[in-house]
């Protein structure tokens, strides 16, 4: 026998013992069957075990896509926790005032009655900033710091002092340290400088320019509540929200102007420096939380 024979038989050999082994692992059915019918029930046999293996591969392969779903839904999850609870907010009942310190050294004061909200994740790279009520800014210098208030009326500056009243369709800002661009839906976007401002009591309408008195701040910062030409239900609205009271007006009041102050220490000198000079009378409950006014 030549070497090339030897090679080959014994080849032949090795896949025979081969198919031995692997034949071993199945039942042979009875010798009363015919050849043919055991042959047939051993493919039957291999093939059967062929698609078991297949289905754990499979199964297997399940597992691995199960397992990096679960992990994005349990990323995604603590993502959305981490958005959600990275909000800050500030809200003040009537009777209220009080100073904050944001992320970037920034200060806000916020009016009684009012409320803000920023995103202290990120707050470096995006400034912004969401009030309800009035508050007064003084902005470190660094990126974009943008006010955003109802009916997507929005300030922005880079740094400076400014004062943002807005309350319902009311909104006014005033400048006093540098400059503020003021954005509304229905304006083009106003410039406004150190010692001017803009107060509008409509959405659609255009903001009116109006002049300030030489101060570095709003004066309601030092309890004082000035007004000029202002609806008298407007100050009685102010009122109410320094003294934590409730106001009943039983009288028409919002075709009728008022110009004078008061100051945020006693609630009957406030209510006499408001009535008096209107004409108007007023009675205190006696727990001193409810105010009627009438003629």
């Amino acid at each position: 026998m030549s070497n090339e024979e030897k090679i080959l038989n014994d080849s032949n050999e090795k896949d025979f013992e081969k198919f031995l082994e692997m034949t071993s692992k199945f039942k042979v059915p009875a010798s009363s069957q015919s050849k043919e019918a055991a042959w047939d029930k051993l493919v039957q046999s291999i093939d059967q075990k062929e698609k078991q293996e297949a289905k754990v591969v499979m199964f297997a392969s399940r597992k691995v896509w199960y397992s990096i779903a679960a992990s994005l839904v349990v990323l995604f999850t603590i993502a959305a926790l981490t958005y959600r609870y990275s909000t800050v907010e500030i809200e003040l009942s009537k009777g209220e005032i009080t100073n904050r310190i944001l992320p970037d050294g920034s200060e806000v004061q916020l009016n009684a009655d009012s409320k803000i909200s920023y995103r202290k994740f990120g707050w470096l790279l995006n400034r912004e900033i969401k009030l309800n009520g009035e508050a007064f800014f003084s902005v470190k210098h660094g990126n974009k710091f943008t006010v955003i208030t109802d009916y997507n009326r929005k300030v922005t500056v880079t740094g400076t002092k400014f004062n943002v009243f807005a309350r319902g369709p009311q909104f006014e800002v005033n400048c006093f340290e540098g400059s503020v661009i003021v954005e509304t839906p229905t304006t083009k976007p106003i410039s406004v400088t150190k010692g001017t401002g803009i107060n509008s009591v409509k959405i659609e309408e255009e903001p009116e320019q109006i002049l300030l008195d030489s101060i570095p701040e709003p004066t309601w910062t030092k309890g004082e509540f000035y007004f000029d030409n202002t609806p008298l239900n407007v100050v009685f609205d102010e009122l109410s929200r320094q003294f934590n009271v409730s106001v009943d007006i039983r009288i028409e009041v919002e075709k009728r102007m008022y110009t004078g102050f008061f100051k945020k220490d006693q609630l009957i000198k406030a209510l006499d420096l408001v009535c008096i000079p209107m004409g108007l009378t007023y009675q205190i409950s006696t727990d001193s939380t409810h105010i009627t006014i009438d003629k």
